[in-house]
């Protein structure tokens, strides 16, 4: 596990408050998160921002969604999603980048604290989000490939531990990972559905009837 450094933890806490500066600015971005589920109070618990005055060191990210991710202690890491109305793949521009030099973590780890006999698990920041905006908590992983031995410790005090994957190929093999990583039981979601487009079509009621038998 990765242990920063005074500096390091005051850094991201000023690339924080100046990216959510930045957001108030940005239309552009506002109207993407909407578009997404996230009002204005939403994008402040989840201190997001675009970065539009680079601190030094960010300025590969210049024009991206940032991603914070915050501990009882504050800012420990961020990430950066894309913003740009295109095709990542076919531009070939990576949708996320994460901090250089920077170890993976979870993601909204503040969910971990809540008074819950399961706790839910994701592939990506934003479904994470979109289930803790649901009443359920989640935490985040940005990939298999990110994936830290100590993550499952951390899971290790709740009764159950649910995975919300992608439906399809590669969310499926995602839970089949977190199974044998963590004891996770797969949620199953519709093909061609994430957690957040099911939440836009039928809101929160939505995400928890997944969890009714």
């Amino acid at each position: 596990m990765q242990t920063l450094s005074a500096e390091q933890r005051r850094f991201f806490e000023q690339a924080a408050s100046t990216y959510q500066s930045d957001l108030a600015a940005d239309t552009n971005a506002q109207e993407y998160l909407k578009g997404r589920g996230f009002d204005g109070r939403a994008a402040v618990t989840f201190r997001l921002g675009v970065v539009h005055r680079p601190l030094v060191g960010h300025e590969g990210y210049a024009g991206r969604l940032a991603i914070p991710y915050i501990t009882p202690t504050g800012v420990v890491n961020m990430r950066f999603r894309c913003l740009k109305p295109h095709d990542c793949k076919a531009e070939d521009c990576p949708k996320y980048l994460g901090s250089d030099g920077m170890d993976s973590n979870l993601f909204n780890v503040l969910d971990l604290k809540q008074d819950s006999p399961f706790i839910c698990v994701t592939e990506g920041e934003l479904d994470a989000a979109t289930l803790s905006m649901a009443g359920l908590p989640a935490v985040g992983v940005p990939g298999v490939e990110t994936w830290q031995k100590h993550f499952s410790k951390c899971l290790d005090d709740f009764d159950v531990i649910y995975t919300f994957a992608d439906g399809d190929k590669a969310g499926r093999a995602f839970a089949r990972f977190l199974a044998r990583e963590a004891k996770a039981r797969p949620v199953r979601l519709p093909d061609g559905e994430d957690v957040n487009s099911l939440y836009m079509k039928g809101g929160a009621d939505a995400l928890r009837r997944l969890l009714t038998p």
